[in-house]
């Protein structure tokens, strides 16, 4: 409860005592601040480390993967005539690869007609398309152009895989071209015809060209032609992943080159690489937690667990027990990790089933032993979940008795306020009681000395 110049009638400085006497009110409530801001510090750490885990734990995802050890890359020596590219199921070797042909998607255009020339009009006229085993049938009953034509063969319903062009030439008529959405000869587009119309009607003939520009001599001349080492190969694709295993070859154009297939150990290397780098963050994030006041206990076991993993010696994987012995080591000095890629690019060249297995074995391997360790971390219900839900409830609690108190403390200032207005309006009238005394007893005094004179 406010007063309105408390103080004024005695003149006791009302405000001031109970502002004074507020400041020791609000302590525990300080104290419930401290404590919150404690809390969300707290919360804010692990959240941060929990973050640092999961980054560690997404670098980890290529060492857990064999295939990253066993990556292969592919070159050629001409890339105009083609490129390649390999997968793990790659062998290393080289290849004479000669193109002969490119595949090309089947083309058929119609004689020139004039763009008023309309064709069908009777029942039971159409034009029936086929690419493969899809087909589409277009009613002519109703007479059209060619313009018509080809408007009604490129709709949405049209599922056939072919597509209608219209070309009009210097005279003014007009080509109706129809074009196969793949390449080779079991993609090409067939034709029947229905009612009064056949072959004639529309007079189409293939237009595809060889690298001559020559008219194809066949329709077989569509699928791409090479040899590999003498071995003829022919592909409705120019891009051919069937040959070889592991091996994909992208036709460009005629012509001859080598193609070769190689380790690529730059794969296994950036992924080692991005492992360090993730585990060298972590324990920047460790430390500054640490500095921060942050639980120690979890900070230490989190350190530990990660360290010995480093420490540990897997057997029955091969030739390497310890991730040191693959270029991976530890700084005395700074506790971080240091990268030799010579080193492990030696130890992958030498035995890369070893490496492989060391890192990625299913059930000892070393990343899949540090993957678990890191999940027991940050899993749904994990140790930092579980500290984070503890902080989360913390400050609920705190905020539930930063609200009473505030609420308390208001009514206690106000019954402040309240007994020191009384007592200001209490002292203020006893001064003006003891004022009229005072006057009177000098009245009275003056009196009595009057008298006797």
């Amino acid at each position: 409860m406010a007063i309105s110049s408390p103080g004024l009638g005695s003149g006791l400085d009302v405000t001031s005592i109970v502002s004074q006497l507020m400041e020791v009110e609000q302590q525990p409530l300080t104290r419930l601040y401290q404590k919150e801001a404690e809390a969300q510090a707290q919360l804010s750490a692990y959240g941060t480390l929990k973050g640092g885990l999961s980054s560690l734990q997404s670098a980890m995802e290529k060492l857990t993967e064999a295939d990253t050890f066993q990556a292969s890359k592919a070159s050629a020596s001409d890339s105009d005539v083609l490129t390649a590219s390999s997968d793990t199921d790659a062998v290393n070797s080289s290849y004479n690869v000669t193109v002969n042909r490119l595949a090309q998607q089947h083309k058929l255009g119609s004689a020139e007609f004039a763009d008023s020339a309309t064709f069908g009009g009777t029942a039971g006229d159409e034009l029936t398309l086929t690419v493969g085993s899809d087909t589409f049938t277009l009613d002519l009953s109703t007479a059209m152009t060619l313009s018509e034509i080809q408007a009604a063969i490129n709709v949405e319903a049209n599922n056939s895989g072919a597509t209608a062009g219209l070309i009009t030439g210097d005279n003014g008529n007009q080509t109706l071209v129809l074009t196969s959405e793949s390449s080779g000869y079991d993609n090409r587009v067939q034709l029947s015809f229905g009612g009064s119309l056949d072959a004639n009607t529309f007079n189409f003939s293939m237009l595809n060209r060889d690298e001559n520009d020559q008219l194809l001599a066949d329709e077989s001349e569509l699928d791409a032609s090479l040899t590999v080492d003498g071995v003829s190969i022919t592909r409705a694709s120019n891009s051919i992943d069937d040959a070889i295993a592991g091996l994909t070859l992208d036709l460009q154009a005629t012509g001859q080159a080598n193609v070769s297939i190689t380790q690529d150990s730059s794969v296994a290397k950036n992924a080692v690489s991005g492992f360090v780098n993730a585990y060298n963050s972590l324990k920047e994030q460790l430390s500054t937690l640490q500095d921060s006041g942050a639980n120690s206990s979890v900070l230490r076991n989190v350190e530990n667990q990660l360290r010995g993993m480093l420490n540990t010696s897997l057997t029955g994987l091969g030739s390497y027990s310890y991730i040191s012995q693959l270029g991976v080591t530890t700084n005395a000095d700074t506790g971080k990790l240091e990268f030799d890629s010579d080193a492990f690019e030696t130890a992958l060249e030498d035995a890369p089933d070893s490496v492989t297995s060391f890192f990625s074995d299913e059930d000892n391997g070393f990343a899949v032993r540090l993957d678990s360790i890191l999940e027991g971390f940050v899993q749904s219900g994990g140790t930092i979940d579980s500290i984070i839900d503890g902080s989360n409830s913390q400050i609920k609690s705190i905020e539930r008795s930063v609200e009473s108190m505030e609420s308390r403390l208001e009514d206690i200032e106000a019954r402040y306020l309240q007994q020191f207005s009384s007592l200001d309006s209490l002292i203020s009238s006893m001064s003006s009681t003891s004022s009229y005394l005072t006057g009177q007893l000098e009245m009275l005094s003056n009196l009595v000395a009057g008298n006797n004179n």
